[in-house]
């Protein structure tokens, strides 16, 4: 799981000619001209949001900008680009922005924003005004209750932002070393959950179906994975029948996964093709624990969890789990 990444850099140029300062950052930096929310959603780590700004005005505020472009680069990369150009008076002053961090809560742990705020001697702002007070060597931090893997809508993003007087490198460092004391501690009683889940397959597919789990937990950063074990489940007086057993600490509160769980159950036709059984101090959790959210029978709800679960995963993951599911049939 990633609690906590950097963000994009923010750099500000002031210039005399903002439309030929705007043309040279895309021909020759491979530049996107964007909007503030797009900056925002789809800017990766390694990446510079530009603020192109008329010279005459004097200070560097996001509502200043004539326009802004998002560059595929560091900004120390783009600054040594930007002075290898050899612009000459079309850049009169850069300003550099200050450092941008997220950090991933659970849901409802907006308390973890107080937190940090107190031991860091952060100010809640909104993230455009952050920005616009922020220095060089200051960190804004951004808190979301989605996985950091991958680019986080703007409506996602939670608010306020903090704007931190620190560099980001030390901001960094402290939130990484606490991330999972503030994590655990925006959880619901500060309590995580072990469980352990038994695949069962009567074609023999574990290891197919291990990968499609660990798929999905991954995509979701659901959790911890603690370990991978074969074992035997005594479903009936002496009998037994071989399980695949990943153990797992989760955030998930035990009925959530179990729905996440059943959808992985079955296939795209609604046939059910493995049997997963989640275990929880001991317990199974059984399918009647959850019947009763659904007006239908257990096949359909497996197939409407599954749309439902399929919808929030990423391309990526979507695409490798069709292709196990591919595979199942093939072989």
């Amino acid at each position: 799981m990633i609690f906590v990444r950097t963000g994009p850099r923010f750099l500000f140029l002031f210039t005399p000619a903002p439309g030929n300062l705007i043309d040279i950052l895309v021909k020759e930096l491979n530049g996107a001209v964007v909007s503030f929310s797009e900056a925002i959603e789809t800017a990766e780590e390694s990446n510079t949001i530009v603020m192109v700004t008329p010279h005459e005005i004097a200070t560097a505020k996001v509502a200043n900008a004539h326009t802004i472009v998002l560059l595929p680069l560091g900004s120390s990369v783009t600054l040594c680009k930007v002075i290898n150009l050899k612009l000459g008076n079309l850049l009169t002053k850069t300003e550099l922005g200050a450092g941008l961090l997220l950090q991933r809560l659970p849901q409802g742990g907006s308390k973890v924003v107080d937190l940090i705020k107190v031991e860091h001697h952060g100010m809640a702002l909104e993230l455009e005004e952050a920005i616009n007070r922020g220095e060089a060597n200051d960190t804004i931090v951004l808190f979301t209750e989605d996985p950091l893997h991958k680019s986080v809508p703007v409506d996602k993003v939670l608010k306020p932002s903090l704007l931190i007087p620190q560099p980001i490198p030390l901001v960094y460092r402290e939130l990484r070393r606490q991330a999972v004391l503030y994590f655990t501690h925006g959880l619901a009683n500060s309590q995580w959950f072990e469980v352990r889940l038994n695949i069962y397959d009567a074609d023999d597919y574990y290891e197919i179906h291990a990968r499609r789990l660990e798929l999905v937990l991954e995509d979701l950063e659901a959790g911890l994975i603690l370990g991978e074990v074969w074992t035997k489940d005594h479903a009936l007086t002496l009998f037994s029948v071989a399980a695949y057993q990943i153990r797992l600490f989760t955030m998930m509160e035990p009925l959530e996964l179990k729905t996440l769980l059943l959808g992985m159950e079955y296939d795209a036709k609604g046939n059910r093709f493995v049997d997963i059984d989640l275990y929880h101090r001991q317990r199974k959790i059984e399918w009647g624990a959850i019947a009763k959210r659904l007006p239908f029978g257990r096949n359909k709800s497996g197939l409407h969890y599954r749309n439902q679960l399929y919808h929030r995963l990423s391309q990526k993951t979507l695409q490798r789990l069709l292709e196990l599911e591919k595979s199942l049939l093939t072989n």
